[in-house]
């Protein structure tokens, strides 16, 4: 597909609202606006039909002591920035194209650019289902999966009032798989 990967804008928020809610569920995202935000879009013909919200957490950060484990964290350079993708959708018309993967590498390479030397993202993991698509992609897109965190929505999916579209109202009872890559210098 023909898409231009560029920086997430304010007045693509609606749209993107509204692929996010489809395809992660309302209440089970969020947009990255502090300093550390590395969001972008996939743009067609037709408007926004992918996006990648990611940010650069301080090697310190809960979700990065959670990743890499304590001792792992604790090693890394005080000040390290590493790239979180919280969320990755692409519309269910320009899935299979290469979008996903386009968006990712673009987010990777402007951390890299920033100076972070790692990435990280939660493959969510539906009580009771199949595996998603999501966990092929991350393997495929380099990433090296970690032990699976039970219950791992659950409390945030209490603490929003969110129900989760596998589990309905919270407690959300959906594992994760964190995956983890190396980012090569630049």
């Amino acid at each position: 597909m023909d898409a231009l990967i560029r920086p997430l804008e304010t007045a693509d928020r609606p749209v993107v609202a509204r692929l996010l809610d489809d395809t992660v569920g309302a209440g089970f995202w969020s947009f990255a606006d502090d300093a550390g935000a590395l969001s972008f879009v996939a743009a067609a013909e037709d408007g926004v039909v992918g996006v990648v919200i990611a940010r650069l957490e301080p090697a310190g950060d809960a979700d990065v002591r959670t990743v890499l484990g304590e001792l792992a964290a604790a090693s890394l350079r005080s000040g390290e920035l590493i790239l979180h993708v919280h969320q990755l959708a692409v519309a269910a018309a320009a899935r299979r194209s290469g979008l996903a993967l386009r968006l990712m590498s673009r987010a990777e390479t402007e951390a890299r650019r920033r100076g972070a030397g790692q990435a990280f993202a939660f493959g969510w993991l539906p009580a009771g289902r199949p595996e998603p698509d999501a966990v092929p992609f991350y393997e495929a897109a380099g990433y090296a999966a970690r032990p699976d965190i039970a219950d791992f929505y659950a409390a945030s999916s209490v603490a929003s009032g969110a129900d989760c579209p596998y589990c309905g109202a919270p407690p959300c009872r959906c594992a994760a798989r964190p995956f983890v890559k190396d980012l090569a210098p630049a």
